[in-house]
């Protein structure tokens, strides 16, 4: 009898055993399942990111060379796109058996509703921070200067939002930074030399103002997402990107009819050198492009962080003369080459250092399965 207790105990430990390792392997197959559908989601904001920045870029060079000059109509392309997301918005999420335990986290429409406001006002404000930087400071002045928002952005997510700045990032936000910097040396026999001391020091001034209210911007937008909105879904990037949108659209909107720049529409579109279809064509396909940009960006910010995604948009800033030279015939000169050549380092030490820190949560499982191995 003592015998057959025994092979039952043998017995009933080996399915318990069988049943453990069948759950450790649920287990990681799930882990890896989650990885590689983050990664995949990252890459697809990435592409985003990237391609609505350079058509976008691209399309606004042609809106200038085809006779487009009102600076506000150009600001309105970049954001107006916000309501072809509507349709999203609208659409009823699938219901989630937990979404009665998150609704008790969610905010309140007054809280969504200001949180979507400053957002949206303290963009309006970094571009207009960089509009009067442009026209008081050299190309070679602005573009160092607006180059340190990623230098900047790393110290605001350092304090912000927590973010680790190890000696490879370090690395890749210097890296960067000249990138996105070198690409606008060439313009610098353009420069005027007759620029009075007061009008240096406001464009200075105004120019580092913009690089560290966007450096702000992406920190206060991932700070957003970390304590504010924390359902969880990627509607929830939908939404940002559509109401910032949006309320940077009613700013732009003001500043064109306060200008009084609305009446000279119909002359602009008259005088445009392809045709007044080509014009309308033009401005719809760059809200389009700059719209995906914003969910790429937003995106970004939600499934990796701020520093990533302002990572991306400098690489973007190396990639634009890339495609400028084959769409809109660019001269490539020796420093578009080293910016591109410089952008991608930087990308990659950046990737690296996700890579190094995939490795040591992956050794930290196993230190931590084996323990508890050790245990039983």
């Amino acid at each position: 009898m003592e015998e057959g207790a025994h092979e039952k105990l043998l017995h009933l430990t080996f399915e318990e055993t069988e049943g453990t390792e069948s759950s450790e392997n649920a287990k990681t197959s799930f882990l890896q399942s989650s990885k590689f559908m983050l990664w995949l989601q990252i890459f697809i904001f990435t592409f985003f990111t990237l391609g609505g920045q350079t058509v976008g870029t691209l399309l606004g060079r042609v809106y200038y060379e085809q006779g487009g000059q009102t600076r506000w109509i150009a600001t309105l392309a970049q954001t107006a796109g916000f309501s072809i997301l509507l349709p999203i918005i609208c659409y009823p999420s699938p219901k989630n058996p937990n979404e009665q335990e998150l609704s008790t986290d969610q905010p309140s429409i007054f809280v969504r509703a200001s949180v979507y406001i400053f957002l949206g006002l303290f963009q309006v404000a970094n571009s207009l921070s960089y509009t009067v930087g442009v026209q008081y400071l050299p190309a070679s002045t602005y573009s160092l200067i607006s180059g340190s928002q990623l230098a900047f952005n790393a110290l605001t997510s350092l304090f912000l939002n927590g973010q680790k700045i190890t000696p490879i990032i370090l690395n890749s936000i210097v890296l960067l930074s000249f990138s996105s910097s070198a690409v606008m040396f060439q313009n610098e026999t353009g420069d005027s030399g007759e620029i009075s001391q007061k009008s240096l020091l406001l464009g200075f001034a105004a120019t580092t103002f913009g690089s560290l209210g966007y450096a702000l911007q992406f920190s206060f937008t991932e700070l957003a997402f970390q304590k504010v909105f924390k359902s969880g879904t990627l509607k929830e990037v939908m939404k940002m990107s559509f109401f910032v949108g949006f309320f940077v659209t009613i700013a732009s909107l003001t500043g064109l009819f306060a200008s009084g720049n609305w009446r000279d529409l119909e002359k602009e579109m008259g005088a445009y050198r392809t045709g007044k279809l080509s014009y309308v064509i033009n401005l719809v396909c760059t809200a389009i492009a700059w719209q995906l940009y914003a969910v790429g960006s937003f995106g970004l910010v939600f499934k990796a962080s701020s520093l990533f995604s302002n990572v991306i948009i400098n690489l973007g800033t190396s990639i634009v003369p890339i495609f400028a030279m084959v769409f809109l015939k660019d001269r490539m000169t020796g420093l578009k080459v080293l910016s591109l050549l410089l952008g991608l380092w930087g990308y990659t030490s950046y990737i690296y250092q996700h890579y190094l820190l995939d490795l040591e949560a992956k050794a930290s499982e196993i230190k931590t399965s084996d323990d508890q191995d050790d245990d039983f």
